[in-house]
């Protein structure tokens, strides 16, 4: 079999999904010239492709040198990321700044990614904190962003953003209830919300939702509250940012994740199969393959990687990548994992990676798993209970060395394989229970129990703690 050249693929599906970040993306080529941006990046400019790409990055801001508090050339020179905050007058932002170097198989840099995190909004709400009573109205109209006080469930304080926002008049706003603008769905997960910040005095406590209006207009906002004190009373200050664009952006791009998921896997005569994919953010960090490597061989991953957003969309692009590679020339899962750990632990400095790789054989009626951080599975013999089964071995990347140990069991017609990432861990706590459940559904509804679960945590919770993803496997 012929090796595939995807970088071009890979580079494609990068942008696609560094345009669904909102924050500031830049790729530069080592010597300073950009190489590409994200969407939010060409907005943050205020420039087309064209006026930013092959271009060094301070011209971007009209200037003729490089700022006074650049740090690229200590990037190229050490080849260490760097992170710091910068205030950009020119822009009047300030600004949480990484540099990421991506280096290449010779310890060289290929290119480097700069990510700009906007924290204008948090340092003005640090100053609200700090001052008193009197000069809030001044400091919170003087925001970008809407900002409100709610004490007791009642809106005290709102801002002018946020009266535009509302698109009422301001004496309507003051002294309404806060959940008389939310459909019933996210007044209740609000309501929990809220009570824990006021009990726990959070400081921070983000929520993505739509706001109601008396005309039925909808809009998707962000919500940042954060515990504040108000004139004696425990209170929430309240930041509102209209996320309407950015959010089609963003589920434009998780579209594009979900989309390239594996739809056929080739099964045929040998396997069905039922997946479940639920991100617990708009962009997952788990993902799954099952390549078909001959008539009777299949080799498949389930990898589930640190952080979320861009940090972990890249990362799958890449795991994905050398995953692919691996499988034209290597069907043994104990040395695909062994090579792709040897490869994350130089390229991938601190950035452990979660995954379990597997092969089905049926030549041999033979299934072998090698686990590196996912280390738990489900196997079902057909007419028996279910059993929880382990693949020992430690996250990619943690060292070079690492040891990693291959599980082996004979299959036959009607045994079921269940490979779970950490999400879904609550199958192994409730054992038994789930145990007697699987033995009496069919592979679709065991799917359908396991989506329905999920769907009222995210009712009762908000949100999923992690991404939540499994691999259903039946032997026909």
């Amino acid at each position: 079999m012929s090796k595939i050249d995807n970088s071009s693929i890979a580079v494609k599906d990068v942008q696609c999904i560094l345009d669904g970040i909102s924050d500031v993306i830049k790729v530069f080529k080592p010597d300073h010239t950009v190489y590409f941006c994200n969407e939010a990046g060409y907005n943050f400019y205020k420039k087309s492709p064209n006026e930013v790409e092959k271009k060094v990055c301070y011209k971007l801001l009209n200037k003729d040198k490089p700022c006074k508090d650049c740090c690229f050339a200590q990037v190229v020179k050490y080849k260490k990321e760097i992170k710091l905050e910068r205030y950009i007058p020119e822009l009047n932002k300030i600004m949480n700044t990484s540099y990421t170097p991506v280096l290449d198989e010779n310890n060289n840099i290929k290119f480097i990614i700069e990510r700009l995190e906007d924290i204008t909004e948090r340092k003005t709400l640090d100053k609200i904190l700090k001052n008193d009573k009197e000069r809030y109205i001044h400091i919170l109209n003087n925001s970008p962003d809407a900002l409100m006080i709610i004490v007791d469930n009642r809106i005290e304080v709102a801002n002018n953003e946020a009266v535009s926002l509302f698109d009422q008049e301001h004496e309507e706003i003051i002294n309404s209830n806060i959940y008389k603008y939310f459909d019933e769905r996210y007044s209740k997960i609000l309501h929990k919300k809220f009570r824990n910040i006021i009990l726990s005095k959070k400081l921070k406590e983000k929520y993505d939702c739509e706001l109601n209006f008396y005309n039925n207009k909808k809009t998707s906002v962000q919500l940042t509250c954060r515990y504040m004190m108000y004139e004696g009373k425990s209170a929430i200050l309240m930041t509102l940012r209209n996320t309407s664009e950015s959010r089609k952006d963003l589920i434009r791009a998780a579209n594009f994740q979900r989309n390239s998921l594996q739809r056929d896997f080739q099964g045929g005569k040998f396997f069905e199969n039922v997946c479940v994919y639920v991100p617990a953010y708009t962009i997952s960090g788990d993902f799954y393959r099952i390549n078909k490597i001959n008539d009777e061989l299949f080799i498949g991953i389930l990898i589930d990687v640190k952080g979320k957003g861009i940090s972990a969309a890249l990362n799958i692009s890449a795991l994905e990548l050398m995953f692919m590679e691996e499988t034209f020339t290597e069907y043994e899962p104990i040395n695909i994992v062994k090579n792709l750990n040897r490869k994350i632990a130089k390229y991938y400095e601190e950035n452990y990676i979660a995954v379990c790789c597997f092969s089905i054989d049926f030549l041999k009626k033979e299934f072998k798993i090698v686990g590196a951080g996912i280390n738990q599975f489900m196997f079902q013999k057909q007419g028996k209970k279910a059993e929880k089964k382990l693949a020992e071995g430690p996250f990619l990347g943690m060292f070079s060395d690492s040891e990693f140990s291959e599980k082996k069991i004979q299959i036959q017609s009607g045994d079921r394989l269940f490979l779970f990432s950490d999400g879904l861990d609550f199958i192994f706590d409730e054992d038994e229970i789930i145990k007697r459940y699987m033995e009496k559904v069919t592979l679709n509804d065991f799917k359908k129990y396991i989506d329905e679960y999920l769907e009222d945590t995210i009712l009762d919770e908000g949100k999923l703690k992690d991404d939540s993803t499994m691999i259903g496997i039946e032997i026909k």
